[in-house]
Order: structure tokens, then C-alpha cells, then sequence
């Protein structure tokens, strides 16, 4: 009896084990992200206008799954948080980095760590002027 009892709660941890992550949209079926998250560092070389930082990064990836927080900056004020997209520039897959401004910045350093599913690597920021 208590054999047979044994066997079927093993059974069950399996069934378990493998229908809850499936039925509950487990991340267990997708490539972890670690080690593809960058650092990024952002100057008055890429604000668009006076108030408004507009960055593409290079990245290998055209998906839009992305992420942006802040990690340091000289500028007291920052306006909403940081936002991004994919975006193509010249031919090269990317992430763009929005940040409004509160009030126009002088000597602006910003350094964000960032994150696109599927990026290949974070190159050297350049301004970005397009939408």
C-alpha cells in the first residue's frame, strides 16, 4: 500500500512539474535574458533639442520588448521616465532611448542600463532624429 501511495504521488509531482508551468505561461520555454542587459552613457551629443535626449543604439534585434532605467545622470531634474522602441537605422537594428527633459540641461551625462529581447550587444549611442 504504502509503495503503490509512493508511486502515485511521484506521478502526480511529475504531471505536476509539467502541465502548471505550461498552464500558468511559464518563461521556462524562453532564452533568460541574463547577460544581455547593457550600460549605456548618453551626452549633450544626443539631445535632440534643449529639453528632449533622443539615442539609437546599436543592438542586432528588431524587437520591441525593451527596457530603460536610469542608472546615474548629473541633471537634477529629469522629466517622466525614460522610455524605448526598435527601431532601424542606416540598415542596423536597434533600440531608441527617449527621455523628456524637465528644463534644458547643460552638460548633460546620463548612464542607463538597458535591455532588448534578442540583442546581440549595446553599441555606441548616436543621436537619433527620426520617430
Amino acid at each position: 500500500m504504502l509503495k503503490e501511495l509512493r508511486r502515485w504521488t511521484i506521478a502526480l509531482a511529475v504531471v505536476s512539474a509539467i502541465t502548471v508551468p505550461v498552464a500558468y505561461g511559464s518563461v521556462a520555454h524562453t532564452s533568460s535574458p541574463v547577460g544581455r542587459v547593457g550600460y549605456i552613457q548618453l551626452n549633450d551629443s544626443e539631445l535632440l533639442t534643449p529639453d528632449l535626449v533622443r539615442a539609437f543604439v546599436p543592438t542586432g534585434s528588431k524587437d520591441q520588448r525593451c527596457l530603460v532605467t536610469f542608472s546615474e545622470t548629473t541633471i537634477e531634474s529629469v522629466g517622466p521616465a525614460p522610455f524605448c522602441g526598435a527601431r532601424t537605422l542606416n540598415g542596423v537594428e536597434g533600440l531608441m532611448v527617449t527621455i523628456p527633459l524637465e528644463e534644458p540641461a547643460d552638460h548633460l551625462y546620463i548612464a542607463l542600463t538597458v535591455f532588448q529581447q534578442y540583442a546581440k550587444g549595446y553599441g555606441q549611442p548616436t543621436l537619433y532624429a527620426g520617430t
